[in-house]
């Protein structure tokens, strides 16, 4: 094991780190066990219902939601190579596709910096957000699966896998191919030789081709449509072209919640950039945003009762509630700009997550995943001390939410 900041003698370290990891697959276990006989949750309904509509060949394109529906038909199809058909068996097969994303972290984890592989791969694992997804029947885990895989296949420069993952990420959820730059610019020349490919388009074709089918159909798809949902009736819940601040902002408030750790090992440097009058600048720019155009507006977030909506609602009214709702997202901005990521192209991740998030009208945490996911994986390794902490954060938090 490669050392890193404030690492203690390796052997040590790898106690440490060997029993971190047997907690995470103990926690793991107790929240999957705890979720195995839960009745069908939420969207769960409708995603079984098709999938059992497929085994029984009467589906239909308004039977499916507004995602294409690459995860049904693999569950469905898997289904019936067992055998099985009931909801513990879908379950376990969704359990074991969602699995597939911790190998997928590992590799991308590993291949940035080995020393911090593991620790990586365990918070990505007991991520708060994704982890209770992935016993359910949800596409989000499967989604993040094949994108992770498409983002492994670009850094090792695997043209063909990639193609294959990113086409597999688009055909489970079509907002994925907004991600399609980014994985352009990790194919690319180290600089100044991008910039000599970008001036040749034959050269970038050869480069790009990877990325097009996806992209072609989903523009296809548009165009013969003139909707991104795929179940016409559920156009109107999900407008296309749309550009909405909701999940942006709920997506900083949950980074801060998240990357607590993070924030205070960052603080600092933080402290350091409210010295300059373009950070205040850009905080006054975020607070007039917030001001002006965060709603709480879509008919599903106004739940009585469910902490999301709660949350969002009171925050949504403005007052101390909308101001602190407010902060938490300063905080995470500011944190941002002070932690470095791995590689200058992994900067392409902020610009494109604003596109992706702005997309949905409905705010919830499910879309924050990747994002956040992506930011957890390529930034870049800072010290052994805080990866433990963040850890050891993730676990409390599963702890005191599902116990």
């Amino acid at each position: 094991m490669m050392a890193h900041g404030n690492t203690p003698p390796t052997g040590v370290a790898r106690v440490t780190e060997t029993i971190l990891a047997a907690c995470a697959i103990t926690v793991m276990a107790l929240l999957l066990l705890r979720q195995a006989g839960a009745p069908l949750l939420y969207d769960e309904v409708f995603h079984y219902g098709r999938i059992e509509k497929i085994l029984q060949g009467t589906v239909t394109v308004r039977d499916f939601g507004v995602m294409f529906p690459g995860y049904h038909l693999v569950v469905a199809a898997l289904l019936k190579l067992t055998g099985l058909g009931s909801v513990a068996a879908a379950r376990v097969i969704s359990l074991l596709l969602s699995l597939m994303s911790c190998v997928a972290a590992y590799g991308i984890a590993r291949t940035i910096d080995r020393s911090t592989a593991l620790l990586r791969t365990l918070q990505f694992a007991l991520f708060p957000i994704l982890l209770p997804f992935f016993p359910l029947l949800y596409t989000d885990p499967l989604s993040l699966a094949f994108l992770l895989f498409a983002l492994l296949a670009a850094l090792r420069s695997r043209p063909f896998l990639l193609a294959i993952f990113f086409l597999l990420a688009v055909f489970v959820r079509q907002n994925n191919v907004l991600w399609a730059p980014f994985l352009f610019a990790l194919l690319l020349p180290e600089a100044p030789a991008w910039s000599v490919v970008l001036r040749r388009p034959k050269a970038m074709l050869r480069i790009a081709w990877p990325l097009l089918p996806p992209v072609i159909v989903f523009l296809l798809f548009v165009a013969w449509t003139g909707r991104a949902s795929l179940n016409p009736d559920l156009a109107l819940a999900h407008p296309f072209p749309a550009f909405l601040s909701g999940n942006i902002f709920f997506t900083l408030f949950l980074f801060t919640l998240l990357f607590l750790p993070l924030v205070a090992a960052r603080a600092r440097v933080t402290v350091r950039l409210l010295r300059r009058p373009s950070t205040w600048l850009l905080l006054v720019a975020l607070f007039t945003v917030f001001s002006i155009f965060f709603a709480v507006d879509h008919p599903a977030n106004s739940e009585v009762g469910r902490l999301r909506d709660t949350i969002l609602l009171a925050a949504d009214a403005g007052g101390l509630p909308g101001f602190f709702f407010w902060l938490a997202g300063a905080i995470a901005v500011l944190t941002m700009m002070a932690t470095p990521l791995a590689r200058r192209s992994f900067l392409w991740i902020y610009p494109l997550s604003l596109l992706y998030l702005g997309g949905s009208w409905l705010i919830d945490p499910r879309y924050a995943i990747v994002p956040l996911v992506l930011f957890l994986l390529l930034r870049k390794p800072s010290s052994w001390r805080m990866d433990i902490l963040q850890l050891g954060y993730n676990i409390l938090l599963l702890l005191w939410v599902f116990w």
